[in-house]
């Protein structure tokens, strides 16, 4: 008997042996031995909170988006808004621009053009004119204002501008004539000039200090 208990006593201790080895054995972080191998680590709660974070600004810049479209679909409009301005205005220049006829260099050279035609009652050509036939023309030419084919009209045309003789510019009609007529009329010049068709020289240069012209002097006008 008792040379058995020992064998049995030697196995109930050697097995007492292992199940405190495996008990003392730490077991590794995540390691389940259900499925035999490590559970993945947990997310960190700092991670957790990168995360919460993350989504956070997520949020807001989504929420941001529709304003900043707004702000620039209103920032496009207001441009596209100033373009068509800015190209009314551009059409509205070109027309009158068109309108106005295109200056041939300074008025004394267009009149020029004129030098040497023949005096002619009732004619305004570059070849044959009268005093006002030859006015008539330039300013049509040159500055697109229609005048009538009479010096006397044109004096009294309500359009021009009563000018003193001392204020007189280049471009200003001269007119001549006595107290109850008036029956020349000519171009202001600089350098106290005029230019006019003469009934013995036709269109030539005089100055307004003239002895024939300056006792004759009317008045001036301004239709500019």
């Amino acid at each position: 008997m008792a040379a058995f208990t020992k064998p049995i006593c030697f196995l109930v201790l050697a097995g007492l042996c292992l199940w405190n080895i495996g008990c003392g054995v730490p077991v590794r972080t995540g390691y389940d031995r259900k499925i035999g191998g490590y559970k993945p680590v947990p997310t960190s709660e700092p991670a957790e909170e990168a995360s919460q974070e993350q989504a956070a600004t997520t949020d807001n810049s989504a929420a941001a988006a529709p304003d900043q479209n707004v702000a620039k679909a209103d920032s496009t409009k207001h441009e596209n808004s100033a373009s068509r301005v800015r190209q009314a205005a551009t059409r509205k220049e070109a027309a009158r621009a068109a309108q106005r006829p295109e200056p041939r260099g300074s008025l004394e050279n267009y009149a020029r053009g004129w030098m040497g035609a023949k005096y002619a009652y009732g004619q305004a050509t570059k070849k044959k004119t009268d005093c006002s036939g030859f006015v008539m023309q330039v300013y049509k030419g040159y500055y697109n204002i229609a005048l009538d084919h009479s010096s006397s009209a044109m004096y009294k045309d309500s359009r021009g501008l009563k000018v003193n003789r001392g204020s007189l510019r280049e471009g200003d009609l001269v007119f001549f004539g006595s107290f109850w007529k008036i029956d020349h009329v000519g171009i202001y010049l600089k350098g106290d000039r005029f230019i006019h068709a003469s009934t013995s020289k036709g269109v030539i240069i005089s100055p307004m200090s003239d002895k024939y012209w300056s006792h004759k002097y009317q008045g001036g006008r301004r239709f500019r």
